[in-house]
């Protein structure tokens, strides 16, 4: 299973899915603890798949 949490920054979700042993990523817009993944402006992307 992967597992990909949203406007989570810190990595706190992602990394607990990592410990349980699933694949997981994050996107958030910005990057201030060094856990983001994927940096990206989620909403815009959001609004553009209207």
């Amino acid at each position: 299973m992967v597992c990909h949490c949203l406007f989570e920054q810190s990595g706190t979700f992602k990394n607990e899915f990592k410990k349980l042993g699933y694949e997981a990523y994050d996107y958030d817009i910005q990057n201030n603890f060094g856990q983001t993944d994927y940096v990206i402006d989620l909403f815009r992307e959001i609004r553009g798949g209207l």
